[in-house]
């Protein structure tokens, strides 16, 4: 199979599953929300944030730093995935550690309970992280991310069957915890399963590839921890700062970051093997990262398309009573689009080992970020954390930019003018289905009806590049009976 072709397996299949994760997740938090009260849902949202904001640290750059040396030395894949399990055993129990000393120093007391029991059930994903990262790993090198891709849709099709169930069976707050804990655990299992990494258990035969890889990965896995407190640090200050119902609202708003932010896994996800072995004065390096920011300028345009309907999106979402959270959702999107375009610049420099460079921007921008929100937060509650998300995601990019400009030319935006006019076609199509109704439907309506307008207005003006068209157009024809050709 072409390197295309895969891209545009990988990139499709990725793609499928989260739509499925993003429906999935409206049906989850539509479900949780109305059946939880304000009080109770911002107290489990307290410990999913409280865990995303400290278990990044289980990864620490383990990840991309294993997948660049698996691409460089194929013929000893196996040593160094033995070597990342016992670095992921090395990282992972402290971290788990620390999550449970700092949900009692930060969540103390009678009112805090839920929160702290929250904490204790969603653990339960700690013990297959050191595998479920090799069988990433692997997906990653062998371009079998489709694989990983599969697991995760079933994983979370059986947790969402759980969270509706916990509802329906009145299980109370833990009941719900306990189904979104299930779709990780699954998520985990499945990838394991169907990957089947190989790992070699004793430490002593590959103590020194160990070191080796904790010494590649440590820097890499600052810029991952500091970009961790970056994306959480926000709503846990809500937690601390604001009120239950600006941490409600803001979680509720923040999914759509959540889901959104793995945009550029869909385009990068494929060619990091093949640009760790390049080098940014190549041609086809350049040529590649171009391709990716076209494509991936092609994938953000909607979301800052939908923005504009965040109102109807938020009641659409969680009910009635998270309304005001409108403006939230809409300054949460456009801040999603400049983080997906920067993840195409950042992982371009990791595959060159420029993780120091990102160090420091990381850095700047947790500052920059932790002071807006501080000042912002006591003010406007969920509003200012939105308002501080999207300036600093606009330095990030920024910064981003003028680290990479300094090794290779930035790429140009692929037809502009073209590109807007599918935007609008978007928007116009999008408001005027939500004028019609702005029911749950009417806003499900708009988002598929929006899509397809902007898809053939891309088409019409073609505007869509052959490199993205054609993979995808061939894919397709293969799926046909009979399209297969030897």
């Amino acid at each position: 199979m072409k390197l295309t072709q895969k891209i545009a397996l990988n990139s499709s299949v990725q793609a499928a599953r989260q739509v499925f994760l993003a429906i999935a997740g409206i049906v989850s938090v539509g479900v949780a929300t109305r059946y939880l009260s304000v009080d109770q849902y911002g107290a489990i949202l307290a410990a999913l944030i409280l865990l995303s904001l400290v278990s990044v640290a289980t990864d620490f750059g383990i990840s991309a730093m294993t997948a660049r040396a698996m691409a460089r030395e194929p013929e000893n894949e196996i040593a160094i995935q033995s070597s990342a399990f016992w670095v992921w055993v090395a990282f992972t129990v402290p971290t788990a550690l620390a999550i449970l000393l700092i949900s009692q120093i930060a969540y103390p007391g009678p009112g805090n309970a839920t929160t702290r029991d929250a904490v204790l059930i969603l653990m339960v994903t700690f013990p297959l992280t050191p595998f479920a990262g090799v069988a990433n790993v692997r997906a990653v090198s062998d371009q079998r991310v489709w694989v990983m891709s599969v697991a995760s849709i079933i994983a979370r099709g059986l947790a969402l069957i759980a969270i509706i169930l916990a509802a329906a069976l009145d299980l109370g707050p833990m009941g719900i915890t306990a189904a979104f804990a299930s779709g990780f655990v699954l998520e985990q299992a499945f990838g394991i399963l169907f990957m089947r990494p190989k790992i070699e258990f004793s430490v002593g035969l590959h103590r020194a590839r160990i070191w080796s890889l904790v010494a590649a990965a440590v820097p890499l896995g600052a810029v991952m921890v500091i970009n961790g407190l970056y994306f959480r640090l926000d709503a846990f200050l809500i937690s601390v700062l604001g009120s239950d119902r600006d941490l409600a609202v803001y979680g509720v708003a923040y999914k759509a970051f959540e889901s959104l932010l793995v945009f550029p896994e869909f385009v990068m996800i494929t060619l990091i093997p093949v640009l760790a072995r390049l080098h940014f004065s190549e041609a086809r390096f350049q040529e590649l990262v171009q391709k990716a920011f076209t494509a991936m300028n092609i994938l953000v345009l909607p979301v800052i398309g939908f923005s504009l309907l965040g109102r109807p999106a938020m009641v659409a979402l969680a009910g009635p009573k998270y309304a005001g959270g409108g403006l939230v959702l809409g300054l949460i999107m456009c801040s999603v689009a400049i983080a997906c375009i920067q993840g195409v610049f950042g992982n371009a420099l990791v595959t060159q080992g420029r993780q120091g460079a990102l160090l420091r921007v990381s850095v700047s921008v947790l500052i920059a970020n932790a002071l807006v929100n501080f000042a912002a937060i006591p003010r406007f509650g969920d509003r200012g954390a939105a308002g501080a998300l999207l300036l600093t995601e606009a330095l990030s990019l920024a910064l981003t930019l003028g680290v990479y400009h300094r090794f290779a030319p930035l790429p140009r935006v692929h037809m502009p003018v073209r590109m807007l006019l599918a935007l609008a076609a978007l928007v116009a199509v999008a408001v005027a289905c939500v004028a019609v109704s702005g029911s749950t439907v009417g806003m499900a309506v708009a988002v598929v009806a929006g899509l397809i307008a902007y898809a053939s207005a891309l088409v019409l003006l073609r505007a869509l590049p052959a490199y993205v068209s054609e993979p995808i157009a061939g894919m397709l024809r293969s799926l046909r009976p009979g399209g297969r050709t030897a």
